[in-house]
Formats: structure tokens, sequence, C-alpha cells
């Protein structure tokens, strides 16, 4: 069923529902109000019967003329039947119609009352004459109330089929309006495509409305998508001119000591070269597959202290000549769980080792500075050191993958490293800032909430 099918049958049904409450209140509500009328009714025509029959020593002529008059202006079906106080009847044989004497007992004690028994409704009224006390007993069917409400209530059920029918309709037309930017935002989604990934779908920005937070939202979502196709296609081109340049050596190598003898020297030579280059492939194919590793969903985390962490990476660059010029300041609370954070322990290792060698290598043996603290917003490491700093325009591509910045020619690496950092960082929902400056130096602040 299509959504502006359902929305028509639930605004349908809702519409339904409070018409027949409100169809329902109006009946009981005519219906209550005709049974009170006939009671009025009887009782009037009981007290007619009363004066009748029992009061005309009582009333003048005139009132006695009236009550005539009024007398034979009976209900319909109606049944009247006179008693004394003792229960016996009285002007009126008893016939077909016979009260049982609980009621006439219960008229007695109650002075008047009503019931309504099968179609027919009773009233009883306690008289007192100079002759005598009496009860009156006067039941009729109010056949011209019933006619009123059976035309009623077929009038309110073909009001209600009818309303429900036309409220069906308005709102398909309603559901149609209503699900029209939806229907907008499915044709303009269909004309985007892998190679029209700019497209952007339309939206009000003046207007606040779910709509356009959905427009908003899904155009989010294709700049992100356009920004990975891009990436990958970034990705995927350096990737094939780093792995073809150690490649090609080992193949020119290879080819060159194959076309004719040579002595063991040369040969050594060129074994050497080719396990160079062997080497060189296999560090750049390694770091592929660690940046590949941080695309993909990894659950492999564990509670970290980050002091820990730092203690191991400053182990790892003890074996490095320039171990001595990185300089750690532990700056955490006395509170351990603070700094303990919840992640990867090998990713993060890699993240944080890729920032403090890259200061080193570009310090030419200055002194890098490395502070842990904390704040609201979780660990902060700040990484600064003293190297060559970072053109302006190149700091915003400096995480895509093989990116070098021009003033880094000089220095070996590949531009995996930071590309690396930032997926591991985004993978534990982390953030790094970069400053630089050129000749003064360049700072890294990671922050990973706890």
């Amino acid at each position: 069923m299509k959504v502006k099918d359902r929305l028509s049958l639930q605004f349908t049904f809702l519409f339904a529902a409070l018409l027949l409450m409100v169809l329902t209140g109006i009946y009981l509500y005519v219906e209550n109000n005709r049974v009170n009328t006939f009671f009025t009714k009887l009782d009037d025509r009981a007290m007619t019967v009363a004066q009748f029959y029992l009061a005309e020593d009582n009333l003048s002529k005139e009132n006695f003329k009236g009550i005539l008059e009024k007398f034979p202006q009976a209900l319909s079906n109606e049944f009247i039947r006179i008693y004394d106080d003792q229960y016996r009847p009285k002007f009126i044989p008893e016939k077909t119609v016979h009260w049982k004497k609980e009621i006439l007992k219960e008229v007695l004690e109650k002075k008047q009352i009503h019931f309504i028994q099968q179609q027919r409704q009773v009233a009883g009224i306690y008289y007192k004459d100079n002759s005598g006390n009496f009860i009156i007993m006067v039941s009729a069917k109010d056949n011209s109330g019933y006619h009123n409400m059976d035309e009623l209530r077929l009038i309110m059920v073909a009001f209600f089929l009818l309303s429900l029918i036309v409220t069906f309709f308005i709102g398909r037309i309603f559901s149609r309006f209503a699900l029209f930017p939806i229907i907008s935002i499915t044709q303009n989604l269909k004309r985007i495509r892998a190679s029209s990934l700019d497209l952007r779908l339309p939206f009000d920005q003046k207007k606040t409305d779910e709509i356009d937070s959905l427009s908003l939202t899904i155009n989010h979502l294709l700049e992100h998508l356009q920004q990975s196709f891009e990436g990958q296609r970034s990705f995927i081109a350096h990737a094939s001119h780093e792995l073809r340049t150690p490649i090609t050596t080992i193949l020119g190598e290879a080819e060159i000591a194959l076309r004719h003898d040579r002595n063991i020297q040369e040969y050594k030579a060129t074994l050497n070269n080719i396990v160079q280059e062997t080497e060189l492939l296999s560090y750049i194919i390694n770091s592929l597959m660690e940046l590949i590793q941080t695309n993909v969903e990894n659950n492999d985390f564990q509670s970290i202290r980050i002091d820990e962490l730092m203690w191991e990476i400053k182990d790892e660059l003890s074996n490095k000549p320039n171990e001595n010029l990185v300089t750690i300041k532990y700056s955490l609370p006395s509170d351990p769980a603070r700094f303990i954070l919840q992640g990867n322990r090998r990713l993060l290792f890699i993240a944080i080792n890729n920032i403090l060698k890259n200061s080193l290598k570009f310090s030419n043996n200055k002194e890098v500075y490395c502070e842990l603290f904390c704040n609201a917003k979780g660990v902060n490491i700040l990484i600064r050191d003293q190297g060559i700093g970072i053109l302006p325009n190149d700091i915003k591509n400096i995480f895509q993958p093989f990116f070098r910045s021009s003033n880094a020619v000089g220095y070996p690496g590949y531009g995996i490293g930071l590309s690396l950092t930032q997926n591991i960082l985004r993978l534990h929902n982390g953030i790094i800032e970069v400053k630089s400056q050129i000749g003064k130096g360049t700072e890294f602040l990671i922050i990973l909430p706890v």
C-alpha cells in the first residue's frame, strides 16, 4: 500500500472515530430527551385522568370544562388504571392490563414513579382527594417519538457513510500535497549517479521544517560520498604510481642483469638494489593494508591508559638516534578514570607514533615537545615541533593519501602516515587539529573522548 493511501485511510479512520462519537452522543441526548418528554406527557395525562374522575366537585365549572376537553386527547396505545390506597381497582375495570401489587406499593411510597416496560413507558402518581387517596397508572407507546428516532438514525447513518467517502478523497488530496516534497526529493535523487555526485537537493535556507532538514541531511551524505569517491580515485591513482616505481626498478635491474654474464660483485649489487626496492614495495603495501584496515569497522577495543600508551611509544623511539629530542610532559589529573579510554591499542600506537616520527623527521635535530592533559572534551595530546612548517594552502590536503607538501620533497616518506592517523582517530571518534608556520614549526592537537 502506498504511503498516500495509508495516510488517507488513517485520516479517514480518525475522522470516522471522532464523527461516530459525536453522532452517538447526539443520538443518546435526543433519545433521553424523547423519553423524558414522553414521561412528562404521561404525568400530565395521569393528572388529567385523576381530575376527570375524582375532582369534579373540587374544581370550578370552567376548570372542569378544560379537563373535559383534554381527557379525550388520549396517547397512542394508552392504558389507564385507577386504584384506591388498598390497591383495589376503581372506575375502570381491569381486563387486559393488571398492575402488580409491588408496583402499586412503590407508587404509594414514592408518590410518583417512571419506568419502561418493553417499548411502553409507564407513569404512576399518588393522588389525594377529599373522597380518598388513589393511585393513577398510565402507560402508552411513543409511536411518534420512535418514528422520529428511526428517521434520525437513518439520516445519521447516511451522513456518516457520505462523510467517510468525502473524507477519504479529501485525505488523498491532502496526502498528495503533503508528500509532494518527498516525491520531489525522490525524483531528484534518481538523477544522481556515481558520475554526478556533485549534484545537490534544492532546499529553502530560510525555512526550518522537516523536509528541508531531510534535504540538508541528504546533501551532507552526498558530500561525504563525493569526498569518499574522490579519495578512492586519488588513492588508486597515487597507489598505482607509488607501486609502479619500485616494481619498474626491480624489473629493470633484473632485465639488465640477464642481458649478459656478470661477475659476482655486479650480481650482488643488482640483488642489493632489488632487495632495497622490494623492502620499499613491502613497506608501501603494509602501509596501504593498515590504511585499508582503518576504513572498516574494528571492534577490538579495550581500556587504555593514555600515559601507559605514551610510555610504550617512548620506548619504541628509544631505538632511534634522536630519542632524546622528544620531551613528554604529563599534566594528567590524579583520577586515572579521566584518562582511560576505549580503543584499539595497536592502531592508537600507530597514529600517535606517526605524528611524533613526522615531527622528528622535519625538525632537523631540534626538540619536539609533547604534552598530555585532560579537559571537558577528553584526553588531549599536544605535539609541537620546530621544523620546516607546512604551507598554508597545503594544510587542508595533508591528510589525503600520498599527498606531500611541496617543501617536503627533500625528506623521505610517501604521504601515508597522516592519512592513516586521521582514519584511526576518526575510528575512535577523535579529532586532530593542525597549526603551522613556515620556518617556525607545526603543532598537532589530538583530542580523544573518554
